[in-house]
């Protein structure tokens, strides 16, 4: 069943979808009169809710109230700028997998720059594969892809416990597996993950030193985007099971 969010309130159990939603529900769902579609509203909560189609516009008629689909666990995934295709994966599975925010982040080995004068076309185009992953995978709480930041920037963010992925981490002592045991009361996670070169031993040591904790995901080293789904899935797995 198609879900989308609203920046609205139900009024008198009907509200109007706009231009993009009503275009996608007739055009390209080609879908008919009564038909079954679900509406997360602004403040969070989730309706089935049945389509009248008015020309061109289509309403929404409250049918029901549906349970959250919210984890348990809050995750922000700080992730380094790599290349299009892949940061724009990362973030649409990093949002099925559950995170609650991504924060992209510029370090001395990326690749791939983030410009003044395309950074605002750059949130939009992340923000819009986040809200549409959202919709996808039936989520109630919408992901904001956060504006690019610098290394340094990290260490101030907030939360129970901060995670740096870190290919030279020895992966028996330092397993993400034996972390997670000792933090399972935990509400909020930091995880860092480094561009295709990973970071320099400098970059590292600076994280570690203001209270990241230097995690290995595994014997092989994998590709950043690769590196951003295991260490959310893993997290998500052991507070969601």
């Amino acid at each position: 069943m198609q879900q989308y969010f609203v920046n609205t309130l139900f009024e008198n159990e009907c509200l109007s979808l706009d231009k993009e939603q009503s275009h996608h529900i007739l055009h390209v769902l080609r879908m008919k009169e009564h038909e079954k579609i679900r509406i997360v509203d602004k403040e969070g909560v989730v309706y089935l809710s049945e389509i009248h189609i008015c020309g061109k516009q289509v309403i929404a008629q409250r049918l029901q109230m549906l349970p959250p689909n919210i984890s348990p666990i809050s995750i922000t995934l700080a992730l380094a700028l790599i290349k299009k295709e892949r940061f724009d994966f990362a973030i649409q599975k990093a949002c099925e997998l559950g995170v609650k925010q991504i924060q992209p982040f510029v370090s001395s080995r990326c690749v791939v720059k983030c410009k003044k004068d395309d950074a605002n076309r750059k949130m939009e185009r992340w923000n819009k594969i986040a809200l549409e992953a959202c919709e996808q995978c039936k989520r109630t709480d919408l992901v904001e892809v956060m504006p690019p930041c610098s290394i340094n920037d990290l260490i101030g963010m907030h939360a129970d416990v901060k995670l740096c992925a870190y290919e030279h981490a020895d992966h028996h002592a330092n397993a993400l597996k034996n972390i997670l045991k000792k933090q399972n009361t935990v509400q909020s996670f930091l995880c860092v993950i480094g561009p295709e070169g990973g970071f320099q031993e400098s970059e590292a040591k600076t994280l570690i030193s203001h209270g990241f904790l230097c995690t290995s995901l595994g014997p092989r080293i994998l590709r950043a985007e690769t590196a951003a789904m295991s260490i959310v899935n893993t997290i998500s797995v052991f507070y969601e099971s």
